[in-house]
């Protein structure tokens, strides 16, 4: 019994808890993930499927209508009572009619048939149609800006995620130099070369440094949990980033895009919001126009004392219906007035948002060439950084220097390193920006 145990545990140490494999991510694979499986672009694609549904509803109602009527009604008679001396004073064709209403129980109506409808013309349906097919066209633009909301979101959460792991990267490489520092002035202390403070307070230091690591772990779960949200992973699985990438990135100097406004998706929406707005102006003046149908009925009908399904006698009836409108006390004419209001409501909207886009391209130029200028320049920072640990390295081989020399210069050295690649990163955020300014942001998924 206690070997099969042993066996069962080393089973479930060899073969980990389905659900909590991890799998690593690059970039690509995030954005393919969340463009297939992300609820904000599931929840756009249902509300494009539901507005073509109500375009093909609202033509429906132009084409012809046919329904079916069956009818049953039994009525109930009273008892009639004729006395044999009013039955006598009859004439004699008339008295049998008369003494048999005694037998009728009830009346029975049984009915069954079909009506035809025809719109032959409505301005509102007209209208109607040409809303429905706007509307249809705003669902579409509707579903690309989702998917480049995603993927905006999906690339900058990425790369705030890798900019996080490279901060994390240099905490735990000067935790380590401090370490080995904080050794040696140990020694040092012990042989009376250095004071206790400079032992303390390098031992502060090092605390806190190791708390701001444990808080910008903790920082990094959080911003990853989001990060699968956003990108449609399932809850239960685990994913690593590749966070190697950092050094790999390839970055070359900006090319500025051409800004066109009728690419944008957000203005797209903007202009067929404004299209709907005029058409529901066009749809509330249709009010004022008739509507013309034709029908046809077509029944059959049985009257008789008893229930029975013959003797049925068809009743058709053909014609046409007009509803012409004539007087509401201004409440067709106020709702037009109400729409005219929203419709210039709407254009302040445009105007306004337009200037925001162009701005928003701007904005994202100026901070583009802003962030290849601060590469270049820590690129350079980390070129001299460079430079210097090679000379101190060197004067340390040949014993012209310390190693608390070194170890200083080995710090400034990474932290050029992390500055080159916290730039790097930004740049890379700012090329987002300006691929969601004009539109591109597509050309991130491979």
């Amino acid at each position: 019994m206690k070997q099969l145990t042993i066996l069962l545990l080393l089973a479930l140490l060899a073969f980990p808890e389905e659900g909590k494999s991890q799998e690593q991510y690059s970039l690509n694979d995030l954005l393919k993930q969340a463009i297939e499986n992300s609820h904000q672009v599931k929840k756009a694609a249902l509300q494009q499927s539901e507005s073509a549904l109500k375009t093909k509803e609202v033509i429906a109602n132009g084409l012809p209508q046919v329904d079916g009527s069956l009818n049953y009604s039994r009525m109930g008679i009273p008892e009639i009572s004729i006395s044999p001396e009013m039955i006598e004073m009859l004439p004699e064709e008339i008295a049998p009619i008369v003494s048999g209403l005694s037998d009728i129980k009830a009346l029975h109506t049984t009915s069954a048939g079909v009506t035809v409808s025809q719109l032959l013309y409505s301005k509102s349906f007209l209208t109607g149609v040409k809303q429905v097919r706007k509307a249809e066209e705003l669902y579409n633009y509707m579903l690309q800006k989702t998917e480049e909301d995603i993927i905006h979101d999906v690339s900058a959460g990425y790369y705030q995620v890798l900019m996080n792991y490279s901060n994390l990267k240099v905490l735990n490489d000067n935790i380590a130099n401090l370490e080995k520092l904080y050794q040696i002035l140990k020694l040092q202390y012990e042989n009376d070369f250095v004071k206790q403070t400079d032992v303390s307070r390098l031992k502060v230091t090092l605390t806190n440094l190791k708390t701001q690591r444990e808080t910008l772990r903790n920082g990094i779960d959080v911003q990853q949990r989001i990060l699968k949200i956003i990108s449609g992973v399932p809850v239960e699985k685990e994913i690593t980033l590749d966070t190697a990438i950092v050094g790999k990135i390839e970055y070359h100097q900006p090319v500025m895009s051409e800004f066109v406004l009728d690419v944008l998706p957000e203005y797209q929406l903007l202009k067929k919001q404004n299209e709907l707005a005029g058409l529901q102006i066009e749809s509330d003046k249709a009010a004022f126009y008739p509507n013309l149908a034709a029908f046809g009925q077509f029944t059959y009908s049985s009257y008789a004392t008893e229930f029975k399904f013959n003797d049925f006698s068809n009743m058709n009836t053909i014609g046409l219906k007009a509803t012409i409108p004539i007087f509401s006390s201004g409440m067709r004419k106020n709702k037009v007035k109400q729409s005219q209001l929203k419709l210039q409501q709407n254009q302040e909207d445009f105007d306004l948002n337009r200037k925001y886009l162009e701005t928003g391209y701007q904005n994202s130029v100026n901070s583009l060439l802003s962030s290849w200028s601060n590469l270049q320049d820590q690129q350079e920072n980390k070129a001299l950084a460079n430079q210097v640990y090679g000379q101190v390295k060197l004067q340390f081989d040949e014993g012209m220097a310390s190693l608390t020399d070194l170890l200083n210069v080995e710090s400034s050295l990474l932290d050029a390193e992390n500055l080159f690649n916290q730039q790097l990163l930004k740049y890379k955020l700012a090329e987002i920006e300006l691929l969601k300014a004009t539109g591109k942001l597509k050309t991130l998924i491979n």
